[in-house]
């Protein structure tokens, strides 16, 4: 406690001289701090919004039966350009593989989707690396298409990765290995009350080659 009001005042022009500068310094860290990520907020905020826009104009585009795939590729080409980091670029070069497919142009897709790879979040990356590795097949490089499919490391794909598996197995003449990747896959979609008909069908092919053999 201090006698007099002069030596209170005395006290604080003390603390003052020794601590002042470290808490106006440490108010000035804090509010470049506040502010820095304020303007990394908005600026992201800005940017998600303009990479919305355009791909609403995508979709736009491509709902729009008199629209032109050359004008729709250059959008997903723009958006891939200038937001790269952006869920909606991946859905740009989503769009574009499959205008590439429609074209005939494989090679372009499987461009389009490595891409999409490459710059997918931990969600989508699953998607792209199952329709890289679709493209890849449809490519005859089945190698490639099987390493694809073995670098996908995210649960709940398993029965559409064994199913195209066993589709490459079956292309590559391994009755064995096609036989294997439909049943994993058959009883996984046992599993989540999935019905797939076709998929029965590959792999009662299978079986009754077998036996023929």
């Amino acid at each position: 406690m201090y006698d007099t009001e002069q030596e209170q005042i005395e006290a604080i022009k003390r603390w003052w001289a020794t601590y002042g500068n470290g808490v106006i310094g440490g108010i000035l860290v804090a509010l470049i701090a506040y502010f820095g990520w304020l303007y990394y907020s908005n600026s992201v905020q800005a940017k998600q919004e303009a990479a919305s826009g355009m791909y609403i104009t995508l979709m736009e585009l491509v709902d729009d039966t008199s629209s032109d795939a050359g004008e729709r590729l250059a959008l997903a080409q723009a958006l891939k350009s200038d937001f790269p980091d952006t869920t909606y670029a991946v859905y740009a070069a989503f769009q574009a593989a499959k205008e590439k497919v429609e074209q005939g142009d494989l090679a372009a897709a499987e461009e389009e989707l490595s891409w999409a790879v490459d710059n997918s979040d931990a969600l989508l990356a699953p998607v792209a690396r199952v329709r890289l590795a679709r493209v890849q097949f449809a490519r005859d490089n089945t190698s490639a298409a099987l390493a694809t499919l073995d670098s996908i490391e995210t649960e709940g794909y398993d029965l559409v990765i064994n199913e195209l598996r066993g589709d490459i197995h079956s292309a590559d003449g391994d009755a064995d290995a096609a036989r294997e990747a439909y049943r994993l896959a058959y009883e996984q979609a046992q599993q989540q009350g999935v019905e797939s008909p076709y998929l029965k069908m590959k792999l009662d092919d299978l079986a009754a080659m077998t036996d023929d053999a």
